[in-house]
């Protein structure tokens, strides 16, 4: 159980309105999102809904791609007219995707719809009371920071992280999220951890994933992806679900069963050996290595610390293949570290034996990827 629920990254609030529909949101809600024109949304649609569907109602029976572009050039100075005509942009432009320029325009273009749904009045009521007990806020994520107390639960769904060096769109707005921003957002997140708020954060199934939540626990799930400018890289695709607790999820779920999320877990049915890294380095001439983490595990339990480390990540080095410290202690850069991790192999890798096997390891579920079933194989 928590106490307060927190979403910064609002957008389409998917988790927020699938707690409330299923009544298990029944306690204080903080919603925020950088993006203002979007809060205003949320808060027309609070504060006056019939006035918000009577617009849109307009809105549809005037629609033609003209009008599209009429609208979308004007922007009105109501609140309300404000959000009808973001809510009929969004369902009418392409894709439904929501796109600003440098300037803050709304600039997706015209979708060719044979019907589109511009005004669900049943839905915008269900909305309108799911947010009246809501607080609404148009600010940047580390807003969270001074609200989130002990016991609470936020959930962090930022632009994601690319999954390579071409995959960089992670900006639907003028404001840039990029890796320093997602940076500050990992800081954040181990800082709350550490007050004891609870914390779920998604992201992409990247290097950069599992670089900058190595303190986490890591699942990989897959999730529906419709927007791409590549129609065949749409539909599911691995993500990383990213926790600072565990969460006991069934080794393999179809979609049906657990909503978007589908905890896949191919190495189980494979039958890969599961043993722990201090295992494998000991076996593979690692001992010096092995013993290292033992110090910092036995420091840690010495100071009460309940900290958990995905050793793999901290022995393939940092983002550069750099060594990383860990309380104190200098680690080496292993080659088999970095081959499991499913990242480039640097020249300053150590390998003790060049034949030695990639380890196929796995501490507990939170280190399950696909770049390491990969690399496993």
């Amino acid at each position: 159980m928590f106490r307060r629920y927190h979403e910064p990254f609002l957008g389409g609030g998917a988790l927020f309105f699938e707690l409330t529909r299923t009544q298990r949101l029944d306690r204080p809600s903080y919603l925020s999102d950088g993006n203002r024109n979007l809060i205003d949304v949320y808060v027309a649609i609070r504060e006056q809904v019939d006035a918000v569907i009577d617009l849109l109602a307009k809105h549809k029976k005037c629609h033609s791609e003209k009008y599209f572009y009429a609208v979308r050039a004007d922007v009105p100075q109501d609140l309300v007219e404000r959000a009808a005509r973001i809510i009929y942009l969004n369902k009418t432009c392409f894709n439904g995707l929501y796109r600003e320029n440098r300037k803050g325009h709304f600039n997706a273009p015209f979708g060719r719809y044979t019907n589109p749904r511009i005004c669900d009045e049943q839905n915008l009521r269900a909305v309108a009371a799911a947010l009246k007990p809501t607080h609404l806020l148009g600010e940047q994520f580390d807003v969270v920071g001074q609200q989130a107390q002990r016991g609470d639960l936020i959930y962090f769904d930022p632009p994601y992280l690319p999954i390579s060096i071409t995959a960089d769109f992670t900006s639907y707005s003028r404001t840039k999220f990029g890796l320093e921003e997602h940076r500050r957002l990992a800081e954040l997140s181990l800082s709350l951890a550490n007050r004891g708020v609870h914390v779920i954060v998604s992201n992409s199934s990247s290097r950069w994933t599992y670089e900058l939540y190595a303190d986490f626990f890591i699942y990989e799930v897959f999730a529906n992806r419709l927007v791409n400018s590549k129609a065949g890289l749409r539909g599911k695709i691995p993500e990383a679900l990213i926790t600072s607790f565990p969460v006991d999820l069934p080794a393999a779920v179809t979609p049906r069963r657990q909503g978007v999320w589908a905890l896949v877990d191919s190495r189980e049915k494979g039958g890969f050996n599961r043993m722990l890294a201090r295992q494998w380095l000991r076996q593979n001439g690692y001992g010096d290595v092995a013993s290292l983490i033992d110090e910092v595990i036995e420091e840690w339990k010495s100071q009460g610390k309940s900290t958990r480390r995905n050793w793999w990540g901290v022995l393939a080095g940092d983002i550069n293949g750099n060594s990383r410290i860990v309380a104190g202690r200098k680690f080496p850069v292993l080659r088999a570290a970095q081959l499991r991790q499913g990242v480039d192999v640097t020249k300053n890798a150590l390998c003790k034996n060049p034949m030695e096997e990639v380890p196929s390891v796995r501490v507990t579920r939170r280190w399950s990827s696909s770049e390491t079933t990969k690399a496993e194989h």
